[in-house]
């Protein structure tokens, strides 16, 4: 494991005694650790603390050294899984994706999982996306496709943004929060 990635690591779980347990986290690499998520939860009115337990440069592998500190601890009533887009070059990537997504589903039964399919259209993204699919049961586990217009990433962020936080929600969606959103 890169000494970066364990630093982060070691990191969240000295605050994880902080967080509030039963909520939401994200946990995935670079792209989502990059993502402004606390900017733009914080300009919405959400029923549930999101955490983002995201470490630019983490791997398959890395996630499932990590997974019990940084996800499992804070024992998520939803959890966003993001991985995936360091592990282009690992032939059993797919593989060590389906076992995680077992190990969580076994440690956290009651929590909602949502897995974010890879952005772009390579062949690795179209591959790894697909088997994303074959994990979803519609019941406890789904998964995100995000929308990628043409648009400049801060733009780009904010689209997304509005997709994850209609899964954020618990309850219907109120008029002021609508407002909100649409301030984005």
């Amino acid at each position: 494991m890169k000494a970066s990635v364990q630093a982060m690591a070691a990191a969240m779980k000295g605050i994880n005694d902080l967080a509030l347990k039963g909520e939401i986290v994200v946990f995935g690499s670079t792209y989502m650790a990059g993502f402004p998520l606390y900017e733009l939860v914080n300009r919405c009115r959400l029923e549930s603390a999101v955490y983002n337990r995201s470490i630019a440069g983490l791997t398959l592998d890395d996630a499932v050294e990590i997974v019990q500190t940084c996800v499992i601890e804070l024992r998520p009533s939803k959890l966003f899984l993001a991985l995936g887009e360091e592990d282009e070059a690992d032939p059993d990537a797919i593989k060590k994706y389906a076992a995680l997504v077992a190990h969580i589903r076994a440690k956290l039964p009651a929590c909602r999982l949502y897995l974010i399919c890879l952005p772009g259209e390579s062949s690795y993204a179209a591959r790894f996306n697909q088997h994303i699919q074959t994990l979803c049961d519609g019941c406890k586990v789904s998964s995100i496709e995000f929308v990628s217009p043409p648009l400049p990433e801060s733009a780009l962020a904010k689209v997304r943004f509005k997709q994850l936080s209609s899964f954020f929600r618990s309850k219907p969606l109120k008029m002021p929060d609508a407002f909100a959103l649409a301030e984005l």
